[in-house]
């Protein structure tokens, strides 16, 4: 294989133009971009320019933070308050004929079982109506099986 080097002689120069444009059109693509970030910015030099976004990413970073914590706090005072409130229509005196279904127990209570269970007994005479503390699912009053089973609901639907 014998090397011409009339050709090549020939043709290295326009090799070289050509990577020559080549870069001549990437180093215009650039200087127009690294306008248009200046231009944004409004700042003169580079320097600038870095401290602004090392600023403008301090501060995004702080509310981040910021955001998270509020976020946080939400959470937590979502957990303590009220949610569904199950209830149970009952006739405590079957088969007596002193009431009917309107008596009742209904749960007031946080996602971790703080609040109070009510309870209505109704007759046709009075209706009497009762409020039993509750502690972690828990009263130190005795429970009826009306209570005990709409507390069952309360703790199973999410309070």
């Amino acid at each position: 294989m014998v090397i011409d080097w009339n050709l090549v002689v020939f043709f290295a120069p326009l090799l070289a133009l050509a990577i020559s444009l080549v870069a001549l059109i990437l180093v215009i693509i650039m200087y127009f971009r690294v306008s248009r970030i200046f231009r944004s910015a409004n700042v003169p030099d580079i320097e600038r320019l870095l401290k602004l976004h090392t600023k403008t990413l301090e501060d995004l970073i702080k509310f981040q933070a910021d955001s998270t914590m509020y976020i946080k706090s939400l959470n937590n005072r979502i957990k303590g308050k009220i949610g569904r409130v199950p209830t149970l229509r009952f006739n405590p005196f079957k088969g007596t004929d002193l009431g009917g279904n309107q008596s009742f127990s209904s749960v007031l209570a946080d996602e971790e079982g703080n609040g109070v269970v009510i309870t209505s007994m109704h007759t046709r005479e009075r209706t009497n109506v009762f409020a039993k503390p509750l502690k972690d699912w828990e009263s130190d009053y005795g429970l009826t099986s009306e209570e005990k089973e709409v507390i069952k609901q309360s703790k199973i639907n999410g309070g």
